[in-house]
């Protein structure tokens, strides 16, 4: 069996108690049995002064994987984050047991002059399409799903189901055509801290829910102290989970289990700025949904 955890946008550098959810993640995957960690994208801004928190990953144990985040580039190049990381490239691949496991970079921009990375923000949302598998990552991807013996299991950033205005991958459908020739029994995505699955002819799409919160920005909130507020201006117009949200992956030939886990807002909930439960497209219930199939 492999058995793996999950876990995705934990947003140190906005949030006021992130070395609390890294720490207790840290002990948690110290506790626990599993093979490897994948973070799916916006851990923190690679910087030397968040280098710590790759150290601290890195000495648990196990491998530690990681997947391009949309914020991850938002100020610093690709290239930047990949050296931070200690990621090869932003699309990668490897194997365990019979099981090949596939990392996504969807960060990408289409426009006139072809397929740029994003960057800053670099793209015109009237006439750009964004976020975009690029055609050179397809084709990739098509060469890395020969092996008719094993089975696949897809992680991207953003998602490769969500519907919900620009949240999804903008050419999803034909990156789910590619992967509906072969055996992939579970794809997980990041991006839209919530909680989701969805399953398209056969293959689960799940989304995995945020380690720290959910973004509304309809109206400022000031939950926390003053000095609190002027050090992480962005905290007005988020709800933060009280706990570090994670998902425990189990494979076991074909069967997938997901193990979720239940948690709290930590001072505000949606109902008190008048949301619904739903935001993005996905449930923001301060929760990991369990699943199997």
């Amino acid at each position: 069996m492999i058995r793996f955890m999950v876990i995705t946008d934990l947003h140190y550098d906005y949030i006021h108690d992130g070395d609390r959810r890294i720490n207790e993640l840290i002990n948690k995957i110290k506790s626990e049995h599993i093979d490897f960690v994948i973070s799916l994208g916006d851990l923190c801004h690679p910087i030397e002064e968040n280098k710590n928190i790759i150290v601290k990953l890195n000495s648990v144990g196990v491998p530690i994987y990681h997947t391009m985040g949309n914020h991850d580039s938002d100020e610093y190049l690709q290239e930047t984050v990949l050296k931070f990381t200690g990621m090869k490239n932003g699309y990668y691949s490897f194997i365990i047991g019979h099981t090949k496991f596939i990392v996504l970079n969807t960060c990408y921009i289409k426009n006139g002059d072809g397929c740029l990375p994003y960057y800053k923000r670099n793209y015109n949302k009237k006439q750009d399409i964004y976020p975009f598998v690029p055609e050179i990552e397809r084709e990739w991807l098509l060469q890395e799903i020969q092996n008719e013996e094993l089975n696949y299991v897809v992680f991207s950033h953003h998602s490769l189901s969500n519907n919900f205005q620009q949240r999804g991958v903008a050419n999803r459908n034909e990156i789910r055509n590619i992967l509906e020739h072969r055996k992939v029994i579970l794809c997980m995505n990041g991006h839209d801290h919530g909680d989701d699955c969805s399953v398209i002819n056969g293959i689960p799409y799940y989304t995995v829910n945020s380690m720290s919160y959910i973004w509304h920005g309809t109206k400022s909130i000031f939950s926390y102290s003053d000095e609190i507020h002027k050090r992480y201006p962005f905290l007005k117009d988020m709800i933060l989970y009280e706990e570090p949200l994670h998902a425990i992956v189990e494979i076991d030939n074909n069967h997938v289990r997901v193990i979720g886990m239940e948690g709290h807002y930590q001072t505000i909930s949606p109902e008190d700025i008048g949301i619904g439960i739903t935001w993005n497209g996905v449930s923001i219930a301060p929760k990991i949904s369990s699943f199997e199939m």
